[in-house]
């Protein structure tokens, strides 16, 4: 029984890998700025230049943790600088998980049928496929979290001395790929002191320890560039945000319950967002109801108010910023796949095989549909320019070389951010250059303190480019502004698309 348990386990990370690298292999790959900066960076460390700093937050003053980019580091090296070799390792690591959520499931309920069925839904999940392949810092949140609850479980319940350890690490991870997950501190504050019994001090000290050891590069980024990030706690604390200070508390209220409606739709039934929030909820209620009720409760550790906290947790940052992020969230998708399993290996238990096998069908049908209709196009959840795909962007690129036919030519971009032109310039150096032999100029506006850029144009080149990204995120008075100042040195001769990226094929106007 042991054994077909592992093979039926590695089958499922098998299945669950395979449907997070599916498209790869069309570059069906989201590629803004945060990739291309995050790849130039990772390469640099490959290049000796050690980084103690990691990317900002969206809150000024607040830098994330360093982790994400030494975890890039060895497949941009390996794959020679392409992202979907980053892509292939990071869903790897988040088709990992499936491993975390069984073992979890397995343990609340001493049933592998529970762990199986959590690590099928998991595999199939079709938020945890999004973030499988989106190369952004937050996404190895999917596996560290749960990483953080499977030491807490095991800490309170087991008097694991490998817990402490475990539960540092996944949290202190967390916190370097999102720096505000640090509030996943509280329902692991609150279960140690519900659990205290198994809690001794030498475990808290060593939890402790591993903590700062495992966040230390954060800690010694702030002594080294003057502790910025105070003000920017202090900017949260106060709600020095014009936009937070503007909501009431009904505001965030309703913005709780619509972000765990996202999360919980996205990982159980994706097709419609109020019946998959609906079902989730649905059962926190039912499961606390029925531990509540039970006349067997002997203590609060049980897994129905454990999975309660964690599928909840987020209430504590809702009032202080961040109010729009998804990926704030990052984490809480196994706990869905974990409550989803559990609640249908009870169900074949008890007899209810008609109900069983609707659910599970629906649950597997609907991820499935809407994983083979969304991720052909990229991270959808999360990208704000919905065509800024690599396959889109590499078209684009060839395109400027067909049409420059060996001749030197220069470029200029309306991106988002405003006038950084780093995508392009990765682009060009990693796969024009090899391909073509030369890279493009640029005539744009100045790209003076950014990571990379190219070289400016020479007065004799005579091919021009304007590559126009999506306008998701530019305010649309720039595009206007953008193509008028082409105007003035040079002509438009025609344009190329795919979807909404875009870019025209120009000659320099002589004077």
């Amino acid at each position: 029984m042991i054994k077909i348990k592992w093979i039926l386990l590695f089958c499922v990370f098998l299945a669950g890998y395979f449907l997070r690298v599916v498209y790869l292999s069309q570059k069906s790959l989201t590629f803004g700025y945060d990739q291309a900066r995050d790849a130039i960076v990772s390469q640099q460390i490959l290049k000796k230049d050690l980084k103690i700093q990691g990317p900002p937050a969206s809150t000024p003053g607040l830098y994330h943790g360093v982790f994400y980019y030494y975890l890039l580091a060895p497949a941009y090296f390996f794959g020679q600088g392409s992202p979907i070799a980053a892509a292939y390792w990071i869903a790897f690591l988040n088709a990992g998980c499936i491993f975390v959520v069984f073992y979890l499931a397995y343990l609340m309920t001493k049933k592998i049928s529970a762990g199986i069925l959590a690590a099928i839904l998991f595999a199939v999940s079709f938020e945890a496929t999004q973030y499988a392949t989106w190369l952004s810092n937050p996404t190895i949140g999917v596996w560290t979290v749960p990483l953080m609850y499977l030491g807490l479980w095991l800490w309170i319940t087991k008097k694991n001395k490998i817990a402490p350890f475990l539960a540092a690490i996944g949290l202190g991870l967390s916190v370097q790929a999102e720096v505000f997950l640090l509030y996943h501190l509280v329902p692991l504050l609150l279960w140690l002191w519900l659990g205290r019994k198994n809690v001794s001090k030498s475990s808290l000290i060593s939890f402790g320890l591993m903590f700062l050891a495992t966040i230390s590069s954060m800690v010694i980024s702030e002594v080294k560039f003057g502790f910025k990030s105070l003000s920017g706690v202090v900017a949260l604390v106060s709600t020095q945000d014009a936009i937070v200070a503007a909501k009431s508390l009904g505001d965030f209220i309703l913005l709780f319950f619509n972000q765990l409606g996202r999360v919980f739709a996205f990982n159980s039934y994706p097709g419609n967002v109020g019946y998959g929030g609906v079902l989730i909820i649905a059962l926190i209620v039912v499961s606390l109801i029925s531990w509540s009720s039970s006349k067997n409760k002997e203590s609060n550790i049980s897994w129905q108010p454990f999975l309660a906290t964690w599928l909840l947790a987020h209430l504590t940052v809702v009032s202080v910023g961040g109010t729009s992020t998804p990926f704030l969230l990052v984490g809480i998708g196994p706990a869905v796949a974990i409550i989803l399993g559990i609640f249908l290996s009870s169900w074949w238990e008890k007899g209810q095989r008609a109900l069983f096998v609707i659910v599970l069908a629906i649950l597997l049908l609907g991820n499935l549909l809407m994983v083979t209709k969304e991720n052909p196009r990229g991270s959808t959840i999360f990208a704000i320019q919905k065509d800024l795909l690599l396959s889109k962007q590499l078209n684009l690129v060839d395109y400027t070389y067909q049409k420059a036919a060996g001749r030197p030519f220069s470029v200029n971009s309306l991106t988002s951010p405003l006038w950084i032109n780093i995508v392009w310039t990765y682009l060009y150096k990693w796969y024009g250059l090899p391909k073509y032999g030369y890279v493009p100029t640029w005539h744009g506006h100045g790209q003076e303190g950014q990571l990379d850029s190219l070289a400016k144009t020479k007065d004799d080149t005579k091919v021009y480019f304007l590559i126009l990204e999506p306008m998701g995120g530019i305010p649309q008075r720039y595009l206007a502004e953008t193509i008028g100042e082409e105007d003035s040195f040079s002509g438009f001769i025609e344009e190329a698309s795919w979807g909404e990226l875009r870019v025209q094929y120009r000659q320099k106007i002589q004077k």
